[in-house]
């Protein structure tokens, strides 16, 4: 396994020359204190997080470190949901975001943004949790609406939002609180 431990390498190697693709990717990506040669944690755990990803690790998916800036702010990330939404599932001019009325902003389990569009019609309601985002019409009746899954991450190095289809349905919404 000589590529395997290709892989394993790390910027104490400064020595060695490699020029494989997954090398150049995996030095750059490192932060190293200077000082001392060592990996920091935050990066170790970040290594970690990668690497059981995209072996398929099942045990459980855990959120992108590289996110935690999106994740902290509600608009933004409820914002670029609702317009990737609105524009790869729904039809029709919806205009721009006019207002968005963040719910459980302090919790760091997640919390849920309603996205007023400008058409004064369309409302989007964001469900942010740690691993997966949520996205559906916010209607006022209890009918079937379009609801959408999706993976994201924040790649290095500019740390921008991808989001990634996993599945969309139609489904009644879930009521977790008292009816409006």
């Amino acid at each position: 396994m000589p590529d395997d431990q290709d892989n394993e390498q790390t910027s104490d190697d400064q020595g060695v020359t490699d020029t494989t693709e997954s090398n150049l990717q995996t030095s750059q990506d490192e932060v190293t204190d200077e000082s001392t040669g060592q990996t920091t944690d935050d990066q170790s755990q970040s290594d970690q997080t990668a690497d059981a990803q995209s072996t398929g690790d099942a045990s459980g998916k855990t959120a992108d470190p590289n996110c935690a800036g999106w994740f902290a702010d509600a608009e933004s990330i409820s914002k670029r949901a609702a317009e990737f939404y609105v524009r790869n599932e729904l039809t029709g001019d919806r205009g721009v975001v006019e207002n968005i009325d963040v719910q459980g902003r302090d919790n760091p389990q997640g919390y849920t943004c309603v996205v007023h569009f400008s058409d004064k019609k369309t409302n989007i309601e964001v469900v942010v949790l740690p691993n997966e985002i949520i996205v559906r019409e916010d209607l006022p009746d209890i009918s079937n609406r379009l609801t959408c899954w999706y993976d994201y991450k924040c790649p290095p190095p500019n740390r921008d939002l991808v989001l990634t289809k996993r599945e969309c349905k139609m489904m009644a919404p879930i009521i977790l609180g008292p009816l409006r």
